[in-house]
């Protein structure tokens, strides 16, 4: 690296500028608004877009370059480079900086995420729970337990319960349930010993037990026998009815 100074200056304490030109190293580029400081002095100027400046300095006064992403750079006036009499290049080295990694989270970590959940203040609900809705809560009743998989989300059981498809649902559980109560008494009321005791069948028979409308705590409390005599006292009330 080296300077020019102005030709037939040899007195070592006279002052004299030093002209150059900043360059990358390797690129060759201009390296604008590299800060030259004298030390000795305590001068200083800054080489402009082009990388060009220029400096007074006496011999043996040392030069320190500086810009940013350079390494810095020391040049002491010795007396070969004040005999100079070109416009050099004073080439700098350029340097990268190693930095660790960070991992940016805008919600902070999950304690202050935690707590900011927990504070939120949400706006009131424009919409207002259906009646029907607060009824069987109040009931006890889960409105999940109407579809068959209970992963459904709160919403969505919401909706099934209020729309159409949810009243078919809830409707088809309960031909389930009916049907799984009638298997279970089967062994003392059913349409076949029905059909044993009054002798009916087809139409007739089916068109009778709905006239019964047992109860289910009857039908579950009672024996057979009880049942085939009930059976017997509502026969004779329907036969009598279909007489008139």
């Amino acid at each position: 690296m080296s300077f020019a100074q102005e030709p037939g200056n040899s007195n070592p304490d006279s002052l004299y500028y030093f002209k150059g030109r900043v360059v990358d190293s390797l690129t060759r580029q201009a390296v604008a608004f590299t800060h030259v400081i004298n030390l000795g002095r305590g001068t200083a100027t800054i080489s402009d877009t082009l990388g060009y400046f220029f400096l007074r300095v006496r011999f043996m006064d040392t030069l320190q370059l500086t810009a940013i992403g350079y390494a810095p750079t020391e040049l002491v006036m010795t007396d070969s480079l004040s005999r100079i009499i070109i416009l050099p290049d004073v080439s700098i080295r350029s340097i990268r900086y190693a930095i660790d990694g960070v991992m940016i989270n805008p919600l902070g970590n999950y304690l202050t995420f935690k707590s900011k959940v927990a504070n939120l203040e949400l706006p009131a609900s424009r919409f207002e729970i259906n009646e029907l809705v607060l009824r069987d809560i109040e009931l006890g009743m889960d409105t999940l337990d109407i579809m068959p998989k209970a992963s459904i989300s709160p919403i969505t059981a919401l909706y099934n319960w209020l729309s159409k498809e949810g009243k078919s649902k809830r409707k088809l559980k309960h031909i389930i349930e009916q049907e799984e109560f009638e298997q279970a008494i089967s062994y003392k009321y059913s349409p076949l010993l029905v059909s044993g005791v009054t002798g009916y069948s087809g139409f007739e028979l089916y068109r009778f037990m709905d006239f019964c409308r047992f109860s289910k705590k009857f039908l579950e409390d009672s024996d057979r026998y009880q049942i085939r005599d009930a059976v017997i006292v509502k026969q004779e009330i329907f036969e009598a009815l279909e007489e008139e």
